[in-house]
C-alpha cells in the first residue's frame, strides 16, 4: 500500500460515515489546473490532498454528542450557548483537528472551508476540490450562460450578491456540506493516480437552471437542497438550525439539553 492510500485509510477511519463523514482523494496539480492564479496552492502538483464533507448524519450524531459533553455539571443550557458561541465552527475545529494528532509522521496542513486570507477571499474554493476529486457536481452559471441576456431571463430581479454556482452531491443534493481540505506536503500521489468524477443527478439544461435560481434567490428556504432527488436529506431541526443566522440558532437546539431551560 502506498503511503497516500495509508494516509487517506487513516482518515477515512477518523471521520466515519457513521459519524457523518465522507472523505475524497485529490491532487493539488488538478485543483490548480482549474483555478485563477489567485487560488493556487503552493505546493507540487502531485501532492495529495483530502477533501471532507458532512452528510445529514452528522447532525444529529456526532455533533450532538459532542455538545451534549460540553455542558459542564450545573450548568444551564444558556451557559453553554454562552461559552460555545459558534458550535458547528468549534466542533469541526476540534474533530478535525484529530488527524495531524494521528498521523504525526505526515506533516499536513488543514484549510477549513471558513478559513480566509488576509484580504478576505477563500483560501481555498471548496466547491472545485468536490468537483474535481468526485464529491460532488458543481453546476456553475457559466455552463448555462453565454450572454448576459440569458441571466436576465432567468433572474429578472437580480440578487443582491453576484450569481455563484452550486454543488450536489449524487445522494444527499444540497444537503451537506464541504467542512475542510488536509494537504500532504510529503505525501505524493503517482503518475497513475486519477480522481473519481462527480456523478450528475440533473441531467437538463431547466433542471440546473432551476438549482442556479434556488440558490441564489431563495438560499434561505433550503428548497434548492431537494435539487437532484437526494435519497437522504438534513432533518427538519437540521434545517431549521441552519436557516437561521448564527446568533439564533441555539434556540433550535436548546431541546437537546433534557430539562434544561
Amino acid at each position: 500500500m502506498e503511503d497516500y492510500e495509508k494516509v487517506f485509510a487513516a482518515v477515512e477511519t477518523l471521520l466515519s460515515e457513521n459519524d457523518g463523514f465522507e472523505c475524497y482523494k485529490f491532487k493539488v496539480g488538478t485543483y490548480n489546473e482549474a483555478v485563477l492564479s489567485s487560488f493556487k496552492l503552493p505546493y507540487d502538483d502531485d501532492t495529495f490532498a483530502i477533501l471532507v464533507l458532512n452528510t445529514p448524519k452528522m447532525f444529529e450524531t456526532s455533533f450532538k454528542t459532542w455538545l451534549q459533553s460540553k455542558k459542564l455539571p450545573g450548568e444551564m443550557v444558556l451557559d453553554v450557548a454562552e461559552r460555545i458561541l459558534h458550535p458547528i465552527q468549534d466542533f469541526m475545529t476540534e474533530k478535525l483537528s484529530a488527524v495531524p494528532k494521528t498521523l504525526p509522521d505526515y506533516p499536513l496542513e488543514i484549510i477549513h472551508d471558513f478559513d480566509l486570507t488576509p484580504t478576505r477571499r477563500p483560501k481555498i474554493l471548496m466547491c472545485t476540490c468536490g468537483h474535481i476529486a468526485g464529491a460532488a457536481y458543481y453546476v456553475r452559471p457559466q455552463q448555462l450562460f453565454t450572454a448576459p441576456e440569458d441571466i436576465d431571463i432567468l433572474f429578472p430581479q437580480k440578487p443582491e450578491k453576484p450569481i455563484i454556482g452550486v454543488s450536489l452531491h449524487h445522494k444527499y443534493g444540497g444537503h451537506f456540506a464541504f467542512r475542510a481540505v488536509y494537504i500532504f506536503p510529503t505525501v505524493k500521489v503517482p503518475p497513475t493516480f486519477k480522481e473519481m468524477s462527480p456523478q450528475h443527478n440533473l441531467k437538463t439544461k431547466s433542471s440546473m437552471e432551476e438549482v442556479l435560481q434556488l440558490f441564489n434567490s431563495h438560499w434561505r428556504d433550503g428548497r434548492f437542497r431537494d435539487c437532484g432527488s437526494p435519497i437522504e436529506r438534513y432533518s427538519k431541526i437540521q434545517l431549521d438550525y441552519f436557516a437561521l443566522p448564527p446568533a439564533e440558532r441555539w434556540e433550535v437546539i436548546k431541546e437537546w439539553f433534557d430539562n434544561d431551560t
